[in-house]
């Protein structure tokens, strides 16, 4: 592949958990594990770093989901606490990890398309 993809292209691969540069292999192994090379393009995924900040920005994104409607339920409908603490941590945790690796492969697009290779 000799034309490198657009910002929003590579970080829209990214989210459907591809190879940013070809669109076509997993970036992923499992989970979470960034694959070493891409399986069709041979691009070196593995290179780049993409560790803490899509952790940061899930629950950045996962809070402000889920703590709104927590507080609207406590105040507005006089839920319980004994109710609302138990089901709101338990929607915070299940969108964490459903979120976590969708908004990692956009990490690994963008980090990708900028050329932020991990030092060695």
């Amino acid at each position: 592949m000799t034309d490198k993809a657009s910002l929003s292209t590579a970080i829209s691969r990214g989210l459907r958990r591809r190879c940013p540069a070809c669109g076509e292999g997993h970036a992923f192994r499992g989970y979470l594990k960034v694959v070493d090379t891409c399986s069709h393009c041979q691009t070196p995924l593995g290179a780049y770093p993409c560790d803490d900040g899509p952790a940061y920005v899930t629950m950045l994104l996962v809070g402000h989901l889920v703590i709104a409607p927590m507080f609207a339920f406590e105040f507005f409908w006089n839920f319980p606490l004994e109710i609302v603490v138990p089901v709101t941590l338990t929607i915070m945790g299940a969108l964490t990890l459903l979120l976590l690796p969708f908004i990692k492969g956009g990490f690994l697009g963008l980090i990708w398309h900028h050329g932020l290779k991990r030092f060695r």
